[in-house]
Protein backbone atom coordinates (compact mmCIF):
# COMPACT_ATOMS: atom_id res chain seq x y z
CA UNK A 1 0.00 0.00 0.00
CA UNK A 2 2.66 2.48 0.93
CA UNK A 3 4.86 1.43 -2.65
CA UNK A 4 1.11 2.05 -4.56
CA UNK A 5 0.50 5.94 -3.06
CA UNK A 6 4.50 6.62 -4.04
CA UNK A 7 3.55 5.88 -7.40
CA UNK A 8 0.02 7.80 -7.28
CA UNK A 9 1.87 11.04 -5.95
CA UNK A 10 4.62 10.77 -8.82
CA UNK A 11 2.27 9.80 -10.99
CA UNK A 12 0.32 12.91 -9.63
CA UNK A 13 3.46 15.34 -9.73
CA UNK A 14 4.34 14.22 -13.28
CA UNK A 15 0.62 15.11 -14.28
CA UNK A 16 0.72 18.53 -12.97
CA UNK A 17 3.95 19.25 -14.18
CA UNK A 18 2.91 18.53 -17.67
CA UNK A 19 -0.23 20.13 -17.27
CA UNK A 20 1.34 23.22 -15.86
CA UNK A 21 3.92 23.14 -19.22
CA UNK A 22 1.10 23.38 -21.43
CA UNK A 23 -0.73 26.22 -19.51
CA UNK A 24 2.07 27.96 -19.68
CA UNK A 25 2.63 27.73 -23.19
CA UNK A 26 -1.19 28.50 -24.02
CA UNK A 27 -0.46 31.51 -21.92
CA UNK A 28 2.13 33.10 -24.12
CA UNK A 29 0.72 32.01 -27.47
CA UNK A 30 -0.63 34.79 -29.68
CA UNK A 31 -4.12 35.11 -29.77
CA UNK A 32 -6.58 37.31 -31.96
CA UNK A 33 -7.95 39.40 -28.42
CA UNK A 34 -4.16 40.83 -27.85
CA UNK A 35 -3.21 41.86 -31.65
CA UNK A 36 -3.10 45.58 -31.63
CA UNK A 37 -5.31 47.53 -34.01
CA UNK A 38 -3.39 49.94 -35.82
CA UNK A 39 -6.34 50.90 -38.47
CA UNK A 40 -7.65 53.06 -35.70
CA UNK A 41 -4.38 54.40 -33.93
CA UNK A 42 -2.58 57.13 -34.68
CA UNK A 43 1.08 57.86 -36.20
CA UNK A 44 2.02 58.76 -32.51
CA UNK A 45 1.31 55.88 -31.00
CA UNK A 46 2.24 53.20 -33.58
CA UNK A 47 5.40 51.56 -32.52
CA UNK A 48 8.62 52.99 -34.13
CA UNK A 49 10.83 49.42 -34.78
CA UNK A 50 8.67 47.18 -37.10
CA UNK A 51 9.66 45.19 -39.64
CA UNK A 52 10.35 46.25 -43.65
CA UNK A 53 8.14 44.78 -46.43
CA UNK A 54 9.57 42.61 -48.43
CA UNK A 55 8.89 41.82 -51.96
CA UNK A 56 9.80 38.09 -51.79
CA UNK A 57 11.02 36.05 -48.35
CA UNK A 58 14.03 34.29 -49.10
CA UNK A 59 13.59 31.28 -46.51
CA UNK A 60 17.60 31.08 -45.78
CA UNK A 61 18.85 34.27 -46.30
CA UNK A 62 19.56 36.69 -43.75
CA UNK A 63 16.85 39.18 -43.87
CA UNK A 64 17.52 41.72 -41.43
CA UNK A 65 16.51 45.75 -42.63
CA UNK A 66 13.75 47.09 -40.47
CA UNK A 67 11.77 50.56 -40.63
CA UNK A 68 13.28 52.97 -37.71
CA UNK A 69 10.31 56.10 -38.66
CA UNK A 70 8.26 56.29 -41.99
CA UNK A 71 9.96 55.16 -44.96
CA UNK A 72 13.71 55.52 -43.69
CA UNK A 73 15.04 51.38 -43.86
CA UNK A 74 17.86 50.33 -40.84
CA UNK A 75 20.10 47.96 -42.60
CA UNK A 76 21.87 45.16 -40.68
CA UNK A 77 25.14 45.11 -42.85
CA UNK A 78 27.18 42.17 -41.80
CA UNK A 79 30.66 43.40 -43.44
CA UNK A 80 29.71 46.66 -40.49
CA UNK A 81 29.70 43.84 -37.53
CA UNK A 82 33.05 41.73 -38.94
CA UNK A 83 35.09 45.28 -39.31
CA UNK A 84 33.49 46.68 -36.17
CA UNK A 85 34.02 43.06 -34.10
CA UNK A 86 37.49 43.43 -35.05
CA UNK A 87 37.69 46.90 -34.51
CA UNK A 88 37.27 46.15 -30.92
CA UNK A 89 38.91 43.02 -30.20
CA UNK A 90 42.47 43.97 -32.19
CA UNK A 91 43.28 46.90 -30.23
CA UNK A 92 42.55 45.29 -27.24
CA UNK A 93 45.79 42.64 -28.08
CA UNK A 94 47.46 46.07 -26.99
CA UNK A 95 49.19 45.82 -23.31
CA UNK A 96 47.76 48.10 -20.65
CA UNK A 97 48.82 49.23 -17.14
CA UNK A 98 45.41 47.71 -15.78
CA UNK A 99 46.24 45.75 -12.77
CA UNK A 100 42.88 43.38 -13.61
CA UNK A 101 44.24 42.52 -17.19
CA UNK A 102 47.61 42.23 -15.60
CA UNK A 103 49.74 44.37 -18.06
CA UNK A 104 47.89 42.14 -20.98
CA UNK A 105 45.67 44.11 -23.07
CA UNK A 106 41.71 43.43 -22.75
CA UNK A 107 41.31 40.78 -25.49
CA UNK A 108 44.53 39.51 -24.47
CA UNK A 109 43.58 38.82 -20.49
CA UNK A 110 40.43 37.55 -21.91
CA UNK A 111 41.58 34.37 -23.63
CA UNK A 112 44.38 33.69 -21.30
CA UNK A 113 41.24 33.63 -18.49
CA UNK A 114 38.97 31.50 -21.08
CA UNK A 115 42.43 29.04 -21.07
CA UNK A 116 43.20 29.08 -17.83
CA UNK A 117 39.39 28.01 -16.84
CA UNK A 118 39.03 25.49 -19.77
CA UNK A 119 41.95 23.44 -18.06
CA UNK A 120 39.65 22.49 -15.23
CA UNK A 121 36.79 22.63 -17.42
CA UNK A 122 34.22 20.51 -15.39
CA UNK A 123 34.48 23.22 -12.94
CA UNK A 124 32.98 26.53 -13.48
CA UNK A 125 34.90 29.44 -11.99
CA UNK A 126 33.46 31.02 -9.14
CA UNK A 127 31.58 34.12 -8.44
CA UNK A 128 34.37 36.00 -7.08
CA UNK A 129 36.84 34.99 -10.41
CA UNK A 130 37.80 38.31 -12.20
CA UNK A 131 36.82 35.97 -15.52
CA UNK A 132 33.28 37.32 -15.07
CA UNK A 133 34.28 40.92 -14.56
CA UNK A 134 36.54 40.70 -17.64
CA UNK A 135 34.16 38.52 -20.06
CA UNK A 136 31.38 41.45 -18.78
CA UNK A 137 33.68 44.15 -20.30
CA UNK A 138 34.78 42.39 -23.67
CA UNK A 139 31.33 41.59 -24.38
CA UNK A 140 29.62 44.79 -23.69
CA UNK A 141 32.58 47.15 -25.32
CA UNK A 142 31.77 44.45 -28.03
CA UNK A 143 28.47 45.01 -28.65
CA UNK A 144 28.69 48.87 -28.11
CA UNK A 145 31.58 48.92 -31.39
CA UNK A 146 28.97 46.94 -32.78
CA UNK A 147 25.87 49.10 -32.41
CA UNK A 148 27.30 52.14 -33.03
CA UNK A 149 29.18 51.33 -35.87
CA UNK A 150 25.69 49.58 -37.71
CA UNK A 151 24.28 53.01 -36.36
CA UNK A 152 27.14 55.34 -37.96
CA UNK A 153 26.66 53.18 -41.05
CA UNK A 154 22.98 53.08 -41.39
CA UNK A 155 23.47 57.56 -40.76
CA UNK A 156 25.64 58.21 -43.40
CA UNK A 157 24.39 59.29 -46.82
CA UNK A 158 20.80 59.07 -45.61
CA UNK A 159 18.22 61.68 -45.59
CA UNK A 160 16.87 62.54 -41.79
CA UNK A 161 13.64 63.14 -41.83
Amino acid sequence: AVWGAAARAGQMRTSLLVLATLASASAFAPSASFVPKTSGMAIAQRPALRAAPRAAAKPLALQAKFEISEGVEFDLNPVVLVISALGWAVPGLLPSDIPLYGGKGLTTALFAEIGEHLQTFPAPPGMSDPFWLVLFLWHSGLFATMIFGTIGYNGYGKPSK
